[in-house]
């Protein structure tokens, strides 16, 4: 009894020995790749969230903004403000094409202050028709966004598996290794 109980604990100590060096070996490959397999993956979710926050936008939700302000006004005290809240949605629209950026670390100060500035003379003279082509622009580059983040999120993907098939050929690698006996050396007993 206590012989298949050995033998079994020596199997159950090579599969998890074998597990635990394959994956400080996979760290360390990925380490000497210069990829952070952690970061990695909470870049994964990161862009699944904000592709869907923007297809969710192009799908519907700029049509159903504009539906909230209502028809524009002829009047030019009512037509500011109707220019002022347009402007606020397209800002708001702006920002998940700001998020992508930073997450590419291409984010430019600059640009986004000249858009502001844009949006704001166009709102001192209640220029509806030029904020209606500012959002035409950020509903391209919403599109361009999206289209990005799915290629940085594709890579990313197949990257982790990647990583996951080169795990597992190492822990079946180490495993038969160590089930050789060269490292943990079988006694009479086994």
């Amino acid at each position: 009894m206590s012989l298949s109980l050995k033998h079994e604990f020596f199997v159950l100590f090579r599969i998890v020995a074998s597990c635990l060096t394959a994956a400080a070996l996979i760290f360390f490959i990925s380490s000497l790749a210069g990829e952070d397999l952690l970061k990695n993956n909470n870049d994964i979710t990161t862009h699944e969230a904000l592709v869907f926050k923007i297809n969710s936008e192009l799908d519907g939700g700029i049509a159903q903004r504009l539906a909230q302000l209502g028809e524009v006004p002829e009047q030019n005290p009512f037509r500011k403000f109707y220019a002022i809240e347009l402007a606020k949605e397209i800002h708001d629209l702006s920002g998940l094409t700001e998020k992508q950026r930073m997450l590419f670390d291409a984010y430019n100060v600059r640009s986004f202050e000249g858009q502001l500035r844009r949006m704001m003379e166009y709102t001192e003279r209640s220029d509806v028709r030029s904020l209606m082509d500012e959002l035409e622009v950020i509903r391209r580059e919403l599109r361009n966004s999206a289209n990005l983040l799915e290629k940085q999120r594709n890579k990313l993907i197949r990257q982790r598996t990647a990583y996951i098939v080169l795990f597992v050929v190492l822990w079946i690698m180490l495993y038969l290794y160590y089930s050789r006996g060269t490292v943990f050396k079988k006694t009479d007993d086994d």
